[in-house]
């Protein structure tokens, strides 16, 4: 039997959102529809979830959207702890229009899956740590929770859903590849080198670099050269470091490759470039990738 859920009835209209945090899974509640959006986080254990018939396991630190529309059933593979945050289609449909961004809500409501990643531990934690905060909030204020969860929730969205609609990243990847991406965005991991990757993602050079090519168009060395470029040129922009102290910064290991990639990639030396200066002629735009 499908259990229909609205958000009236669901959702406290003062607060203008709900959130649970889950212990157990009640399977006699599933499968369900509902007219709003619900945010659902595995903090521990694991469960698999079948969204418009289609099977997936869902492990520590995944996130998923559920969107209005979506048929689903969970079912708990062993003890399988998560948090809940439901909040109306419209609250939705505000935000991407405060962030001018109404083609990305589109892309979250186009497909059969919902938006799913897998995040870092580190980022697990910090997610868990600001949902469990909520609990802390005086529920004689309804309208501060309404704040609270309002800003959380655009930070959930600015942080961790767009990503996953952006760019190549957004092609279906395994969870593996996505963690290891968001790893890369540390600058503590932009020295990585080959022997680096492969330790942290458990995988051969090979498969590596196969998996690189096919969803992101470039190779492991390739990406992480774009992510050390972007680090040092927003450096360059917004501090005060010496030159050769933002190269370092940005995991370059010689200055001169340095000054070679990023006058390549901006068309301008770093001195130039944080002076303002515009390159004579357009910088080359082979490179595929954009962190």
């Amino acid at each position: 039997m499908l259990h229909r859920i609205n958000a009236e009835g669901t959702i406290d209209p003062d607060s203008e959102m709900h959130y649970r945090f889950h212990h157990k899974i009640d399977p006699a509640i599933y499968p369900q529809v509902h007219d709003f959006y619900e945010l659902t986080l595995v903090t521990s254990g694991c469960m698999c979830i079948t969204v418009n018939g289609q099977p997936q396991e869902l492990s520590a630190g995944t996130l998923m959207l559920i969107r209005p529309g979506d048929v689903h059933a969970r079912q708990a593979m062993g003890e399988c702890h998560h948090i809940n945050v439901a909040f109306p289609a419209w609250v939705v449909t505000g935000m991407f229009q405060y962030l001018e961004e109404p083609g990305m809500l589109a892309r979250i409501l186009e497909g059969d899956r919902p938006p799913t990643l897998l995040l870092t531990a580190g980022n697990r934690l910090l997610l868990q740590t600001q949902l469990e905060t909520l609990n802390l909030l005086p529920v004689s204020q309804p309208r501060a929770v309404c704040t609270a969860l309002r800003r959380l929730m655009l930070d959930v969205m600015l942080e961790y859903i767009l990503p996953t609609l952006s760019g190549p990243q957004a092609m279906a990847c395994p969870d593996w590849f996505r963690l290891l991406l968001e790893q890369l965005d540390s600058p503590e991991c932009f020295s990585w080198n080959l022997s680096d990757l492969e330790r942290f993602s458990g995988r051969t050079r090979e498969h590596l670099c196969r998996s690189f090519q096919k969803y992101l168009g470039v190779s492991p060395i390739a990406c992480l050269s774009a992510k050390r470029l972007n680090y040092a040129a927003n450096l360059l922009l917004h501090s005060d470091q010496k030159v050769i102290d933002v190269a370092y910064a940005a995991g370059f290991q010689s200055l001169s490759r340095f000054y070679h990639l990023f006058k390549r990639e901006f068309g301008v030396s770093p001195m130039q470039y944080r002076r303002g200066e515009k390159p004579v002629q357009p910088a080359s735009n082979s490179r595929k990738y954009r962190p």
